[in-house]
């Protein structure tokens, strides 16, 4: 069986799509906590300056509701290929390009191999102590816990990309399976006149309607 119609891809996909939904609904509660921290901002300034009163334990809220959407989001943004990316590669062979994808997700395993096991150590002396904050003396067990289990939910992708840029590098002709699709020169030249004209575009179809 070829790369396109063997069962390893279909199962890659189905793996994938199952591992898509878990990866969007983190990245929803990770937007919903910046929303919360938003809202809690402005109820503590509005609070302060109109009516001299502060939120109990302020600080130590926002210090435990940014481990959500500092670290839910990344195995999302892993999926999608959002994180910072050189284009110095984009004119190299197809083929060499899979295979540098493939020796960083190898890379980023064993990283993050290592920081899953430091950060669940970190909750885990957490827990075990009892460890709080240090003005309304909230647990930081649960913020910590954030850190390995989303450190996991990423270890999970990188492994399901290893498969995916295996199956490319050894055969580029393939459908791309379960990781981001590799863009070319004229893909980016595309991106980046599309950029360009659709902000040229916006002042010229103002300036029609108010002739109109």
């Amino acid at each position: 069986m070829s790369a396109k119609t063997g069962p390893g891809p279909a199962l890659l996909r189905r793996l994938d799509r199952w591992l898509a939904v878990v990866e969007d609904n983190a990245n929803l509660i990770a937007a919903l906590a910046i929303f919360f921290l938003m809202f809690v901002g402005v109820a503590q300034i509005v609070g302060r300056k109109v009516f001299n009163v502060a939120i109990y334990g302020y600080i130590d809220w926002i210090e435990q509701s940014s481990a959500l959407f500092a670290f839910l989001g990344i195995a999302y943004a892993q999926r999608l290929g959002g994180h910072i990316r050189m284009d110095i590669t984009l004119g190299w062979p197809r083929r060499l390009r899979w295979w540098l994808e493939l020796a960083g997700v190898v890379l980023a395993l064993v990283v993050i191999t290592v920081l899953i096991d430091a950060s669940f150590n970190a909750f885990w002396r957490a827990w075990s102590i009892g460890d709080s904050t240090m003005d309304i003396r909230l647990p930081v067990w649960p913020a910590k816990l954030m850190v390995p289990l989303a450190l996991g939910l990423l270890w999970l992708r990188l492994v399901l990309q290893l498969w995916g840029y295996t199956r490319m590098a050894l055969n580029p002709g393939a459908v791309p399976v379960g990781v981001p699709k590799l863009e070319t020169i004229e893909d980016h030249v595309k991106d980046e006149i599309a950029e360009v004209l659709g902000r040229e575009e916006e002042p010229g179809r103002d300036a029609e309607e108010a002739r109109r």
